[in-house]
């Protein structure tokens, strides 16, 4: 997504993200996620996650990433699970010391984002997806769990109808999916 944000405003970010479980401390990296402006000073550090977010956590973030690193932005893009409220209050107290920590669902994200971004940017979306999805460094598991979605949405299909991951050489009817075939209820990712 944050490729498609850069590419769709024509901003000057360098973008640097971790493979999938891949732990950030070893690497030296700020999260999950890191977006660099005029690719030096660290505009936003991002943590996917599907585990809960405790005070712990927030604890553990802030000083192995965000006060070593002087990040000012830290989002955690969060799964299925809210943080909880002791982990709400640790985050309120890094803001009064000038730092940002801040929690959001990353389904509603990505959503308000594709619904904000319009046509254009939803499929610049796709399109910059479907690239990753086809790298050879993501998992099949990942691969086969996106097709797996995707044909969950439309029922059964032939999949030689549509341009999924992996099957290149079929048929090339796009698939492009827009903000209305995802009903926030029946989150995807």
């Amino acid at each position: 997504m944050f490729e498609t944000i850069k590419d769709f405003f024509d901003l000057e970010w360098r973008i640097e993200s971790q493979g999938i479980n891949v732990a950030d401390a070893p690497s030296g990296a700020g999260g999950d996620v890191t977006v660099f402006k005029d690719n030096e000073s660290v505009l936003l550090s991002i943590e996917v996650t599907e585990r809960r977010v405790d005070r712990s956590r927030v604890v553990s973030t802030f000083n192995t990433k965000i006060a070593p690193s002087g990040v000012e932005d830290y989002l955690f893009l969060v799964g299925a699970t809210q943080p909880s409220e002791e982990a709400k209050a640790q985050a309120r107290r890094y803001f009064a010391q000038g730092h940002e920590i801040n929690f959001v669902h990353i389904c509603d994200w990505i959503v308000m984002l594709l619904a904000t971004l319009g046509k254009k940017g939803r499929d610049l979306f796709n399109s910059n997806l479907m690239e990753l999805l086809d790298h050879p460094d993501v998992p099949q598991v990942v691969k086969v769990a996106w097709n797996e979605s995707v044909g969950s949405l439309f029922g059964e299909l032939d999949s030689g109808e549509f341009g999924f991951v992996g099957q290149k050489a079929q048929k090339t009817r796009s698939l492009s999916l827009s903000v209305g075939d995802v009903h926030p209820k029946e989150r995807l990712l």
